[in-house]
């Protein structure tokens, strides 16, 4: 019985070594099939989270290149029908400029204007620009003048001296310089660009190709700008592929 002890001993250390041994070896599998299990996961997630990343980015840009289109659009459409043939100085594939009135800024003479002077008083003068192109008109004639500084309530001051004589009630408004033109920029996109009284802006970007044209009364294609009765803007974009084109009939 003393020797069958120590043998039974030996043989439960040798099956609580074999059963640790057993469950370590068991564990570890597990968590190296555990780990390259996440990583496969965890790989597949990141990259379906990159491809609806890019999908929406790409998505808001189309949005965003769209709103920016018909926003656009829209300003040069209330712009240009506020010109006429008259007032057109540039008609090209390239380039549409004209002068008008953009804001509706008008007032009237409250006293005589003699000639020679520079100080008008007027109905309302408020909010008019130092520097803005003013028209003063009576019955039979038309002068041309800058603002030699801001308007006031009932003030407007001219550059230059008035030229004619002019009595009470004479008309005189704003007349903004306006100017849409293209212009590509280094990744060869193309911008609509718009300039009113020399300040310049973006008004849409990321165009594939821009192309201004003309028709006459008779709906016929035209470059001469005392002709001109329709103008039409043809806008291509690669983002996404599509065209958008906007006639526009000037002001008769």
């Amino acid at each position: 019985m003393s020797q069958l002890y120590p043998v039974l001993q030996d043989a439960k250390s040798l099956q609580r070594v074999s059963r640790l041994h057993l469950t370590s070896g068991v564990c570890l599998t597990e968590v190296m099939i555990g780990l390259a299990a996440g990583t496969i996961v965890l790989a597949a997630t990141l990259g379906t989270f990159n491809i609806i990343h890019h999908h929406v980015i790409d998505r808001q840009q189309v949005v965003a290149y769209q709103q920016d289109l018909r926003l656009g659009l829209e300003v040069f459409e209330q712009e240009a029908r506020l010109a006429e043939a008259e007032t057109i100085t540039a008609a090209t594939p390239d380039e549409f400029q004209f002068s008008a009135n953009l804001n509706a800024q008008r007032t009237s003479t409250t006293v005589a204007v003699a000639p020679g002077q520079t100080v008008l008083t007027v109905q309302d003068g408020s909010d008019w620009g130092s520097g803005k192109t003013v028209l003063l008109c009576g019955p039979h004639v038309c002068e041309t003048h800058h603002l030699a500084r801001a308007g006031q309530r009932h003030q407007l001051v001219v550059a230059e001296p008035v030229g004619s004589m002019f009595s009470i009630g004479a008309s005189i408004e704003v007349n903004n310089h306006v100017r849409y033109y293209t212009r590509r920029d280094e990744s060869g996109t193309v911008r609509l660009m718009r300039m009113v009284d020399g300040g310049a802006s973006t008004l849409i970007g990321g165009n594939g190709a821009i192309c201004f044209s003309y028709r006459d009364s008779s709906g016929r294609a035209t470059s001469v700008p005392a002709l001109v009765k329709r103008v039409v803007v043809d806008i291509g974009s690669d983002r996404p592929a599509r065209r958008a084109v906007r006639e526009v009939s000037l002001r008769s």
